[in-house]
């Protein structure tokens, strides 16, 4: 009864959420800034990685000041995160549209939605040699305003879409080329944009908030941040990812969707007190979940692929062991997710939920209790192997492997039992299977 009442009830609206264009979207823009976040990390581990032999030996090989080049690609890479996603966001979401039964071209609306979230942002004033400059803070172009960011590449997908969508737009002739065409495809719908951003910076000017950019950080951000950056909050994200993953809907997608512009918020505030040599203000970021939680995967499945590798005992689970001991080791395990199967597996569901779950509160409460490092803010990617991982996103501390080898400690011993049971129980019905085969090879060599 409760299984079909997932299949009827749960299933169909999680597969919705799991193809809502809006949370694609994100997750699909994001992505676009996800090879600057992660060259920028290596050369910010190397120019800042903490360990002082590691620092005096630079220092005398290259003189003081040899890691200048970790803030020059910083700002190169890290730093404009935000641009690249509000270019991304609006790129993907326009695509995600047709007209005329083609997907739209999203470049315009990438273009359209980096105006108009410069529009929307009012330039700083800085005083250099006793003269006052105006420029745009480098904030603006980091982590910091990516909700901001998130926010106007949604609004001016979505109006550039209706424009093309309802055909209010500049049609040319045939014989025009494509690249002019597409041109002034986009004037009417970009002057719209432009118009309706102009106005927001002004209305704006006149309320208490005195911007947009500081309405979205007080409304928006911070509380969202607030939000993902507690224990409860990322409690709930695990439950709900793992949840939709047992009825084998991909809940990773659809929670990072939602949650990665937090974490990666919460990394990029880390790394800038990285770099004034302040106290890390946040235990939660973007490694901390998908390079401490995610062990070998969702459910923190790297105990079971080492397990039916060397301990399996049925047929089963060894041959699914060797097939998921290399791919876990990149944190990959759809081989365990639907060979095991952990999916619609109601007894093996248990430990693929409360695995994560103590995983996050040993190494979030040790954190917090100052026994493990936090992590320093550089983004490595999720599929970096566990034990390196904890080396890399603690900024070179030996303590960030203790606290992943205490991490896989808690998750085998959560899944033993269960998976132990399992492999007995597969053990089993081969046996059985095997006897029953012989049995009946005998009755016909009786019979012939």
């Amino acid at each position: 009864m409760k299984n079909k009442f997932f299949e009827k009830k749960f299933l169909p609206i999680a597969s919705k959420i799991g193809n809502q264009r809006h949370l694609l979207a994100l997750r699909d823009g994001i992505m676009f800034a996800m090879p600057l976040m992660i060259i920028g990390s290596f050369f910010i581990i190397v120019a800042w990685l903490e360990a002082e032999w590691y620092q005096n030996f630079m220092s005398k090989v290259f003189g003081e000041n040899w890691n200048a080049f970790g803030d020059i690609v910083y700002n190169g890479t890290m730093g404009i995160i935000a641009l690249i996603a509000v270019f991304g966001v609006a790129y993907s979401l326009a695509s995600s549209y047709k007209v005329d039964k083609k997907n739209i071209d999203g470049v315009p609306a990438g273009v359209l939605a980096l105006a108009g979230y410069l529009i929307v942002n009012i330039m700083s004033t800085f005083t250099v040699d006793k003269e006052s400059v105006s420029a745009w803070s480098p904030d603006l172009f980091s982590a910091q305003y990516l909700f901001l960011g998130l926010i106007v590449a949604i609004i001016t997908a979505e109006i550039y879409r209706f424009f093309l969508q309802k055909k209010l737009i500049i049609t040319l002739p045939d014989t025009v080329p494509p690249t002019v065409s597409r041109s002034f495809t986009a004037l009417i719908p970009g002057f719209v944009i432009i118009t309706l951003f102009l106005l927001l910076r002004y209305a704006f000017s006149y309320t208490g908030w005195e911007t947009f950019a500081t309405f979205i950080q007080e409304v928006v951000t911070k509380p969202f941040t607030i939000l993902g950056s507690t224990y409860i909050g990322t409690l709930i994200a695990s439950l709900l990812e793992h949840t939709l993953w047992s009825f084998g809907i991909h809940g990773s997608s659809i929670i990072t969707s939602v949650m990665e512009p937090i974490w990666i918020t919460n990394a990029d505030a880390n790394l800038a007190a990285v770099k004034e040599g302040k106290a890390l203000p946040h235990i939660i970021t973007y490694t901390f979940y998908e390079n401490g939680i995610w062990m070998g995967g969702s459910g923190a499945t790297l105990p079971v692929a080492i397990y039916m590798m060397f301990l399996a005992k049925s047929k089963l689970l060894k041959k699914v062991g060797r097939l998921a001991i290399g791919p876990s080791i990149f944190n990959v395990n759809e081989p365990i997710m639907f060979g095991v199967p952990i999916v619609l597996n109601p007894f093996l569901m248990i430990p693929f939920m409360l695995a994560p779950i103590a995983v996050l509160t040993v190494t979030y409460f040790g954190t917090a209790m100052g026994i493990f490092p936090h992590t320093t803010g550089t983004i490595i990617p999720w599929t970096t192997p566990y034990f390196i991982s904890g080396y890399l996103m603690t900024g070179g501390k030996i303590m960030g492997v203790v606290m992943q080898l205490v991490a896989f400690a808690v998750a085998f011993a959560i899944w033993f039992p269960f998976i132990k049971m399992w492999d007995k129980k597969n053990l089993e019905m081969e046996n059985a299977s095997n006897n029953q085969r012989v049995s009946s090879s005998n009755s016909q060599t009786i019979q012939g």
